[in-house]
């Protein structure tokens, strides 16, 4: 999003919340221009569309609330819990001899979450109470932190992976006889 595309923003989010009023325009169009820079400006206006529509507090949005409008049409599109266990369970009722057949075709996210095709073979051999309560219990949890953390890693910008990643390759310690 360019600055100009920020000054409009802020200019539509003045017209349309006529209680909010920074009290330095140059320092807020930076700031949310600073905020915002890696993202579309059609998609910060559709996320400022999808806040208008849906948010009744009559409080203007804060930057991170466009963030998370973004983002939550990409959330939308995933697998709920109950659904991927759907599949995965679909799966152990066959995987005795199609195991990695079934595995290969699960979205990443429940690939992540069951672990591997021996995974579903092993519970494909488990009493099916057990499979129904712990086992299901245990993916369901695994299944939602391989959501958070992919959610947490589509929200941080690539530039500033990249920065983390250089300090971190910077400050590693050696392993080594080397210096």
């Amino acid at each position: 999003m360019t600055r100009e595309e920020t000054v409009g923003l802020i200019r539509s989010i003045v017209s349309l919340y006529p209680n909010w009023h920074p009290e330095n325009l140059t320092e807020t169009v930076n700031a949310w221009h600073w905020a915002l820079e890696e993202y579309p400006a059609p998609a910060v206006k559709a996320s400022l569309q999808i806040y208008l529509k849906t948010n009744r507090t009559g409080f203007a949005p804060s930057v991170s609330q466009i963030i998370d409008g973004m983002h939550s049409v990409k959330d939308n599109s995933r697998l709920t819990e109950g659904e991927a266990w759907a599949m995965v369970k679909k799966a152990i009722a066959d995987s005795g001899y199609n195991a990695k057949e079934h595995f290969d075709e699960f979205p990443p996210e429940i690939q992540k979450a069951v672990g591997g095709p021996e995974m579903l073979r092993q519970w494909g051999m488990t009493d099916s109470a057990e499979v129904n309560t712990v086992i299901m219990s245990n993916f369901q949890r695994t299944y939602r932190a391989v959501i958070s953390q992919q959610e947490y890693a589509e929200r941080v910008p690539d530039a500033l992976t990249d920065i983390i990643k250089g300090l971190s390759e910077k400050t590693a310690p050696r392993i080594g006889g080397g210096t």
